[in-house]
């Protein structure tokens, strides 16, 4: 009870043992329940998360994964010209197998 002096205007509530956090409280004949807790049953201690795995280790840096910048305008036509100049002659050197071949 609230208050033994007045019982008329007196409010008792009683707490759940088993969850923490549930009260019920009455005046009268007009009652109500009310929940301010986690939403956990009681269980002797408190609870405590397992430990998370540990980290991973990174990834291994190498040649074949390591960014580059990129090449200029200049340096990628300068490559181009270079691969046109060499299917050129891989094409002259077709033909004159070609001919070889022939004669």
């Amino acid at each position: 009870m609230s208050s033994s002096l007045t019982p008329e205007h007196a409010v008792a509530f009683v707490r759940s043992n088993l969850w923490p956090g549930a009260y019920a409280y009455a005046t009268g004949k007009k009652f109500e329940n009310v929940y301010i807790g986690w939403g956990l049953k009681y269980t002797g201690e408190g609870y405590s998360p397992p430990v998370p795995p540990p980290p991973q280790r990174e990834y291994p840096s190498g040649p074949e994964i390591t960014e580059d910048g990129d090449p200029s305008v200049e340096e990628e036509q300068d490559l181009k010209d270079a691969l046109e100049e060499q299917e050129a002659a891989k094409e002259e050197d077709e033909e004159e197998e070609d001919e070889d071949e022939d004669d």
